[in-house]
């Protein structure tokens, strides 16, 4: 399946054919920039202006599975521009403001909340048992997966941090709009 939020619909396609396989309505929702995540059986969803939505989409069904599929959703420090982050059988997620939870990704039972940055639209990631979140002013926090929030580490780059972090050959790739870093260990 090939999975395309867009305006008021997130639909799934037939990657081979281009047929829609099934669509869940959001609404008025529109100009959604994050990308979905898959795992679990379930299709991680944000929406963005019109109402900010995150939602979990069984991906089995067929036609309009709006009131049949959405396992289950939240509207509470919803991203508009980043991408969710599953790792294991939890969901990260970081607000336009720098909040961050962390969900368990089966029931969107919300396990720690905190705020750890200011204004973010990088997407977080996964390296080296770490997570990582970005904050437009050149932050990094870094913090522990799990059910507990655990802080491990903050860093400053110069430079303002729009696009989401490249990760190759045990190297980050961090655009920022003054440099290029390559970061990485010796």
């Amino acid at each position: 399946q090939m999975i395309v939020p867009g305006a008021q619909w997130i639909v799934s396609y037939d990657p081979n054919s281009g047929k829609p396989i099934w669509r869940v309505d959001t609404g008025g929702t529109f100009s959604n920039v994050s990308r979905p995540v898959f795992g679990h059986g379930l299709a991680f969803v944000s929406t963005a202006f019109g109402g900010s939505y995150l939602l979990a989409i069984r991906v089995d069904g067929r036609g309009d599975v709006t009131d049949t599929h959405v396992a289950w959703q939240t509207r509470k420090q919803v991203p508009r521009i980043s991408s969710p982050l599953l790792v294991g059988d939890d969901l990260y997620i970081i607000s336009d403001k720098g909040v961050a939870t962390c969900l368990d990704a089966l029931s969107g039972t919300v396990h720690w909340t905190e705020r750890i940055l200011g204004k973010c639209s990088a997407s977080p990631v996964f390296a080296d048992g770490r997570i990582y979140f970005f904050s437009e002013d050149g932050k990094t926090a870094v913090v522990r997966p799990g059910r507990q929030f655990t802080p491990l580490a903050e860093n400053k780059l110069d430079g303002r941090v729009m696009a989401s972090v490249a990760i190759a050959d045990g190297a980050f790739f961090l655009r920022t709009d003054t440099h290029l870093y390559r970061i990485q260990q010796r």
